[in-house]
């Protein structure tokens, strides 16, 4: 019978699908779910971010605090002079095992001219390069001293004996130079 041209259908954008008091249901439904949950969410983190503050600044003071303990051990003057004590010997150990590599170890011959020498007379110096000694020495007792020059002098180890005396006051004073045979050294 009557037919009816077809309506063309169409979309419109601009009216909204939802009136306004079904948008603010929706944001109040949202708010009392999803929005409840984000906030507590946030305040958990917040309060677990605040209390690990805590925690790390109580760390860092005792942290700091044995730090300057240790600071003020190391700033002790005896610590000072243990430690340049420690590094001087170890300085010396170190020149020790360079020199013994390279030169003759004389300790044997220094221990017995020095445990040659009388105990009235006093060793004020001794000087040793190579063959040479050198003893700078003092006694009141010139009788001590002649017997010494007499067993340098007579000993086969020892060449060049020369005694220089100076006297002064109650002592005398003696330079003392000799060569130790190659054979001995």
């Amino acid at each position: 019978m009557f037919k009816k041209s077809p309506e063309a259908k169409s979309i419109n954008f601009l009216e909204p699908i939802n009136q306004d008091s079904q948008m603010l249901a929706g944001a109040i439904s949202w708010i009392s779910t999803a929005g409840k949950r984000l906030l507590i969410a946030v305040e958990i983190i917040v309060l677990m971010a605040f209390g690990a503050r805590f925690f790390m600044d109580e760390r860092s003071n005792d942290f700091t605090e044995e730090i300057n303990a240790q600071v003020s051990v190391l700033e002790n003057d005896t610590w000072k002079q243990s430690s340049i004590k420690y590094d001087n010997l170890q300085n010396l150990l170190f020149d020790v095992k360079n020199i013994e590599t390279g030169q003759k170890i004389n300790s044997s011959v220094v221990s017995e001219i020095i445990s040659n020498i009388p105990m009235t007379i006093n060793l004020e110096s001794f000087s040793f390069n190579g063959s040479r000694v050198s003893l700078s020495l003092t006694t009141p007792n010139f009788k001590a001293l002649k017997d010494y020059e007499d067993s340098l002098k007579n000993n086969s180890y020892y060449s060049d004996v020369r005694f220089n005396i100076d006297k002064a006051n109650d002592e005398l004073e003696v330079n003392v130079n000799f060569l130790i045979n190659e054979s001995n050294i």
